[in-house]
């Protein structure tokens, strides 16, 4: 017979193995309860920062067709469409950039202060534009306003940078996202054009995107292109909230090239078309894919990555938002001591019910007929029993 000793240690050893393989089915339920969670928040935020984008862009086309369409805006077009083809287009532009640029009495970066440099005719048709289209560079948050002529020389900009009265056809910056874009607004006058975020040299070669839209006079004919330059810091804005990403979630966005469209959470410095991200779901994302899965990112780190894509004037970037398995692991931990105590107890519970039956004197139905009390009992003859 086995002895106490042996059968308590044999209950113990079993229940403990028994608790152990629970604990573990427990433990991985709950990390993968916690890394869907973790899952569904991170899908949540890049839908989130993908809508900001579009609206943010989709706020800018309507803003720069409302002004494409301006009676005073093409009435002012056509006036120094005028004037510009009045005079040799070199000389002007070598008049204007004289005026408001190597003669502006205004430091460099503060060139949108002067209003009228003389009285000739084109300083009169500035001083009734610019302080109108100034205003509103410095309200709505844009970086400049462009208008330009059909041979593509920069009539007006607010901000009088080094672009300004040159031809975006053959000076200087043909190449650079502004030209580019007036050149696909002339070709699709109907529609709003788009430039990808890149480096722009007239703006000490920040990152700069470019919008524009062809003008039409009463006839439908085209007469010039209007152009805005949009600034990246809303769009750093909208992808750096790191509000419940934890410590070591964030969200970027990631061009064609492989570069970054904003900054990393991780650097202390800018990180927006220098830092290559060519990890696996970025390129799902850039092919049109969605979804979330663990992989390496461009810290070597593995991360839980949630991606998508958003088509803006035919260029697309990849939306991403991740968060490192460490922080996810650590987080599924913290609800650990809970389970543990829960485990425990039941092994408590299971020992004592264990004790409780093993103590329990036996229900022996056959009782021991000598323990009957059987005084005062009449049996007849036959043995029976009289009583009653």
């Amino acid at each position: 017979m086995m002895s106490a000793k042996r059968f308590w240690t044999t209950w113990c050893i079993a229940l403990l193995l028994v608790i152990a393989v629970v604990g573990w089915g427990l433990s991985q339920w709950n990390l993968n309860n916690y890394t869907a969670a973790v899952a569904d928040r991170l899908q949540l935020l890049n839908e989130l920062r993908r809508g900001a984008l579009q609206q943010y862009f989709a706020t800018a086309e309507a803003e720069l067709t409302f002004w494409s369409t301006s009676s005073d805006i093409v009435a002012a077009q056509a006036q120094m469409n005028a004037l510009w083809e009045q005079a040799a287009p070199d000389a002007m532009s070598s008049a204007v950039r004289t005026d408001y640029i190597t003669g502006n009495p205004y430091p460099a970066g503060e060139f949108r202060e002067l209003v009228q440099s003389g009285q000739t005719d084109y300083d009169l048709w500035h001083a009734d534009l610019h302080p109108m289209a100034a205003r509103f560079v410095t309200h709505r948050g844009y970086y400049d306003f462009f208008l330009i002529n059909p041979e593509g020389y920069v009539i007006y900009s607010v901000e009088k940078e080094d672009d300004f009265a040159t031809s975006l056809l053959a000076g200087p910056y043909s190449d650079s996202g502004l030209a580019r874009s007036f050149r696909e607004a002339l070709v699709t006058p109907d529609q709003s054009v788009l430039s990808d975020m890149e480096a722009y040299a007239p703006s000490q070669g920040e990152p700069a995107i470019f919008i524009a839209r062809a003008l039409r006079d009463d006839t439908g004919e085209v007469i010039g292109v209007i152009a805005f330059q949009l600034p990246t810091t809303k769009i750093l804005q909208i992808m750096k909230y790191d509000s419940g990403m934890g410590e070591t979630g964030e969200t970027y966005l990631v061009g064609s090239d492989n570069r970054m469209r904003s900054d990393s959470r991780f650097s202390d410095v800018s990180t927006v078309l220098t830092q290559e991200v060519d990890t696996e779901t970025v390129g799902l994302a850039l092919a049109g894919e969605e979804g979330v899965q663990f992989t390496r990112d461009y810290r070597d780190a593995e991360v839980l990555s949630s991606y998508s894509s958003v088509n803006i004037g035919g260029f697309v970037w990849a939306v991403m938002a991740e968060i490192d398995r460490a922080e996810i692991t650590q987080g599924a931990a913290r609800e650990r001591p809970a389970l543990a105590g829960a485990l425990l107890f039941f092994y408590g519970l299971s020992l004592w019910t264990l004790w409780y039956w093993q103590g329990r004197p036996d229900a022996n139905p056959a009782a021991d007929i000598s323990q009957l009390d059987l005084q005062g009992a009449d049996f007849g003859d036959d043995g029976s029993n009289l009583i009653g």
